[in-house]
């Protein structure tokens, strides 16, 4: 017996999920009941089942994946996010229910559809599962579950610190009383009040809203766990920050140019890192680069720096599915939140919870600690840095960027490669305790933690968005006018619509609908290859220039017009006879081919 086998069994098919020397970890594939141990001798005259029976007894059927639109594939990526969480830990009773508790807490769902989604996917194995899926609409709280709501969000979530039962009188006098302040003959229970909120309280919340945030951070939440890993309990979730990097460089010309910007992904369970970009430049650009570095392939990005790798020294080449970052303004943008049309999650980091990031803070740390000691005489900064009497480490500054980026990638790869890791104990014995290791063993198992993406759909995805009107010359985008013959209907229906334009080439932009990217040509050729800024400047001039000679125009109307008037005046009308019109006007053009 082979682990995620299905085989038929007194009338129905299972799946083994975990293997022991004398159980075996089994789910009812057509019962969708949580996963039961079952000692093997039990198991008798059982019968091999293959994957495409049980799509046949269970009437499910998938779509190729190439063929699920960008929105539905979010859709799945969002639901599988919700049970990711409990995968590790399917063979211990304990830790699975924990884990959901955790999971409905977080994700604000009910834990009976947080075990639906679990057992739909154990049971199928494919994410694809959770297209079939429906969420159900809430249930509509009562006249006096909403008074309660009002009161207790009121009176006793908040700083005062009102006891209950001051909350639900204080709730009476404002709602169940008549216009003389006498009580209503129907009136809800205290006890009733207080089922209600012992139904819905959140302790967390409830510390919060009294003590607030920072109370709660500092002194009630809770502190069980074994550092990042449980924040990060399998590979798939990206740490994200930025950092200047100790040392000075130079242009190719030897004048200095500062301290360059180091940007960064690593993966919180292994320690690995995705990618990175280095630059001068943070921000948005800088992230829109990492993200593209992340979904590159590796041996050849390192080739061009003349470095060569191994397949398995840097086996990354998709996003994880979950972004971990703090509240800087270049993660809270509208663009960089674009990303999650490809199915990812961003989780913004509350305040004082330094530490469920210190994967990427310890990376910038150790990478930086390589060179240091060995370019200490080539602009690399130190302790002393700017403080009174210290060295001024910029008339030391020799390398390039682009050398610099190639002493970051040799101390990237000695960092995934060849650095011990504290390697979790399931792990021992199994695996060398290096980072790229630990990725490539668990990278088989929980491969559907990463995004594939490809290049193209990515930078597409990345970039800035507007909303563009629909004309009949055209789809105007930043006042210039582009066509797509494919949809002639929309130019005379009219209507606006949300388009992605490179602010560096104007000659495309893209249509987005239903995630999927429309490519529209720019009419005026004029403008073919030119950027944003050159256009908007052009287009300012224009308007500048047809500003400053309004008030000629608007004079020369008013000339044309007095000296139409004067000829009207000074001329009476010869009331001319209808007769022989012909004749006369061939007399006339005699007159015309002799004079011309």
């Amino acid at each position: 017996m082979k682990i995620n086998e299905l085989f038929a069994y007194r009338g129905s098919i299972f799946r083994t999920l975990f293997l022991t020397d004398e159980k075996v970890l089994l789910i009812n594939c057509l019962e969708k009941k949580m996963p039961f141990w079952m000692n093997y001798e039990l198991l008798d005259e059982t019968e091999k089942v293959s994957e495409n029976q049980l799509l046949e007894q269970t009437n499910t059927s998938f779509p190729p994946y190439e063929d699920i639109l960008p929105d539905k594939r979010k859709v799945i990526q969002e639901k599988y996010g919700t049970i990711s969480l409990i995968l590790p830990y399917i063979s211990n009773d304990l830790e699975r229910n924990s884990s959901i508790d955790i999971c409905a807490q977080r994700f604000k769902l009910s834990k009976a559809t947080i075990r639906n989604r679990l057992c739909s996917y154990l049971i199928y194995q494919d994410t694809r599962i959770f297209l079939s899926n429906q969420s159900s609409s809430p249930k509509e709280l009562t006249k006096d579950e909403r008074n309660f709501r009002w009161a207790l969000n009121k009176y006793y979530y908040n700083a005062l610190k009102l006891p209950l039962v001051e909350a639900y009188r204080r709730m009476l006098k404002d709602k169940y009383c008549d216009e003389n302040g006498i009580l209503l003959p129907s009136v809800p229970s205290f006890r009733k009040f207080s089922y209600f909120f012992q139904k819905t309280m959140s302790k967390e919340n409830l510390i919060i809203s009294r003590d607030g945030k920072g109370d709660f951070l500092r002194n009630h939440r809770a502190m069980l766990g074994n550092g990042i890993r449980d924040f990060c309990p399998t590979l798939g979730y990206g740490l994200f920050d930025s950092t200047i990097c100790d040392i000075f460089l130079v242009n190719d010309k030897g004048e200095l140019l500062g301290r360059p910007i180091l940007t960064a992904c690593v993966d919180g369970y292994t320690s690995l890192c995705l990618g990175y970009h280095v630059g001068f430049s943070g921000g948005v650009p800088s992230l829109n680069k990492l993200l593209i570095n992340i979904c590159s392939d590796k041996q050849l990005h390192c080739k061009k720096f003349g470095i060569d790798i191994r397949q398995e020294d840097w086996n990354c080449n998709q996003l994880p599915h979950k972004f971990i970052t703090d509240k800087g303004r270049e993660y809270v943008s509208e663009t960089f939140s674009q990303i999650t049309d490809l199915g990812v999650e961003i989780i913004n980091l509350p305040p004082y919870r330094p530490d469920l990031k210190s994967g990427v803070e310890k990376f910038f740390d150790i990478v930086q600690g390589y060179y240091k000691k060995d370019l200490a005489a080539k602009g690399v900064i130190f302790e002393d840095y700017q403080e009174r009497g210290g060295k001024d480490y910029r008339k030391n500054a020799t390398f390039t960027i682009q050398e610099f980026e190639k002493i970051l990638l040799l101390c990237i790869i000695k960092y995934n490669t060849k650095r011990i890791i504290d390697l979790p104990y399931s792990q021992v014995g199994k695996v060398q305790p290096f980072a790229n290791a630990l990725w490539n063993v668990c990278l088989p198992i929980y491969q559907d933690n990463l995004i594939k993406v490809p290049k193209e759909q990515l930078e597409l995805t990345l970039l800035p968005r507007i909303s563009g009107a629909f004309k009949r010359n055209g789809l105007i985008v930043n006042g210039l006018r582009y066509k797509n013959l494919k949809f002639t209907e929309k130019y005379l229906s009219g209507g606006t619509a949300l388009v992605a334009y490179d602010p560096r080439n104007v000659s495309k932009v893209w249509l987005i609908e239903s995630g999927k990217y429309e490519v529209f040509e720019i009419i005026e050729e004029f403008f073919q290859d030119m950027n944003l800024e050159s256009v908007l400047k052009l287009q300012q001039q224009k308007s500048s220039i047809e500003k400053s000679v309004e008030e000629v125009a608007l004079q020369g109307s008013i000339d044309l017009s007095r000296d139409l008037e004067h000829l009207a005046k000074t001329h009476t009308s010869p009331s001319p006879s209808l007769k022989n019109v012909r004749q006369n006007r061939r007399i006339e053009k005699i007159k015309e081919d002799h004079h011309g």
